[in-house]
């Protein structure tokens, strides 16, 4: 089974520099030509299904995706961004600023934070493994399953998948609209086949 993971396309928030979590933000009209370069790449596998988280920024892709493809997109609200609580559409320097102590832990060692009003990161790698797990477990083997999802929702999942404890999840950085494949068998053996592949974008779109 092959897994290939998207992310959305650029928004006017990721534009800014705004935190952006479970906030129903669209993408702008750059992200929405990036997911159509991305749709016209991924629809290449040949897939089975397409899931999304259900905010507007990730559907955007996955109908996009849907139109070229031909399959309808199964909203899975597990593959949702971090919930930021509090710290939704701030800045980072507002966040530096404004919860100087939470700054610093998310800083220094993620693993410890819990967003003001909103998860851990913890929180957000278990729910969006166990929606993978599910996934795998209602298709077969040779199939191909395209899941669109969010920048940290990745990150904690390729994470998980390579081990990597959550102390180091800063060591990672994923473009928007990137494209990650896993592979995973039948005996429940996974591992990363590429990551963070942008070469599908035009250089405008990078």
């Amino acid at each position: 089974m092959k897994l290939i993971l998207v992310r959305h396309g650029e928004t006017e928030w990721n534009k800014l520099g705004r935190f952006l979590g479970h906030r129903d933000i669209s993408l702008n009209p750059r992200g929405v030509a990036q997911a159509q370069e991305t749709a016209r790449e991924v629809i290449q596998w040949k897939h089975l299904a397409v899931y999304s988280s259900p905010l507007q920024r990730t559907m955007q892709v996955a109908q996009e995706i849907s139109q070229l493809g031909g399959m309808p997109v199964v909203q899975v609200p597990g593959l949702m961004e971090l919930s930021l609580g509090e710290l939704e559409g701030v800045t980072g320097e507002e966040m530096r600023s404004g919860w100087p102590q939470v700054y610093d832990t998310w800083r220094d060692n993620p693993t410890d934070v819990v967003m003001p009003g909103g998860e851990s990161l913890l929180e957000l790698q278990d729910r969006a493994w166990n929606s993978l797990m599910e996934l795998e477990r209602d298709h077969a083997e040779d199939e191909h399953l395209i899941l669109v999802s969010h920048n940290f929702a990745i990150r904690a999942i390729i994470g998980k998948l390579l081990g990597m404890p959550l102390a180091n999840f800063h060591r990672m950085s994923l473009s928007l609209s990137s494209i990650c494949m896993v592979e995973s068998t039948q005996w429940g053996r996974r591992r990363l086949v590429s990551y963070n592949s942008v070469c599908h974008l035009s250089p405008e779109n990078q």
